[in-house]
C-alpha cells in the first residue's frame, strides 16, 4: 500500500533533479546558498513523519531480475532478462523521547539558519533579477 509519505523523497527528488535542469542562475543561487536551511527542514520533516507514525521507516533499495520474451531479427523469440529495482521500507521501533529531543535541536538549528538564508535568497534576487 502507498502513502503520501511513501511517495514524497522519490517525487521531491525527482522534481529537483527536473528543477535543477532548467532553472533560471536566479533559482540556482537560491538552491545554492538556502541548502543546509532546506536539508534540516527535510530532517524535521522526517521526524515529524516518524513521531506520527511511532516507529521510522528503513529505505532499502533492492535489486531483482524479470524475465521478459524479446523479438530478434528472423522472426526468435529469446528469453530477454532486465534488471529492475526496488525500494523496500521495513518499520524499525524509535525511542521517542531521544526523538523529541533531537526534533528541537533541529528547529533551534533551523530557526538559527533561517535569518542567512532569507539574506542569501534576497541578495540571490538582487544578484539576477528576472
Amino acid at each position: 500500500m502507498f502513502t503520501a509519505s511513501k511517495l514524497r523523497l522519490p517525487a521531491i527528488g525527482m522534481v529537483l533533479t527536473l528543477v535543477a535542469a532548467c532553472a533560471t542562475p536566479q533559482n540556482q543561487c537560491i538552491a545554492r546558498e538556502t541548502a543546509e536551511y532546506r536539508a534540516v527542514s527535510a530532517q524535521i520533516e522526517e521526524l515529524e513523519d516518524t513521531l506520527e507514525r511511532g516507529y521510522a521507516l528503513h529505505r532499502q533499495t533492492v535489486q531483482y531480475s524479470d524475465l521478459r520474451v524479446c523479438h530478434v531479427k528472423g522472426k526468435r523469440y529469446v528469453p530477454c532478462p532486465r534488471t529492475r529495482f526496488q525500494t523496500i521500507e521495513t518499520p524499525v521501533s524509535i525511542d521517542m523521547d531521544d526523538t523529541r529531543k533531537k526534533l528541537a535541536r533541529l528547529k533551534a538549528q533551523r530557526a538559527k539558519l533561517a535569518p542567512a538564508a532569507v539574506a542569501a535568497r534576497e541578495a540571490c534576487i538582487r544578484a539576477y533579477p528576472e
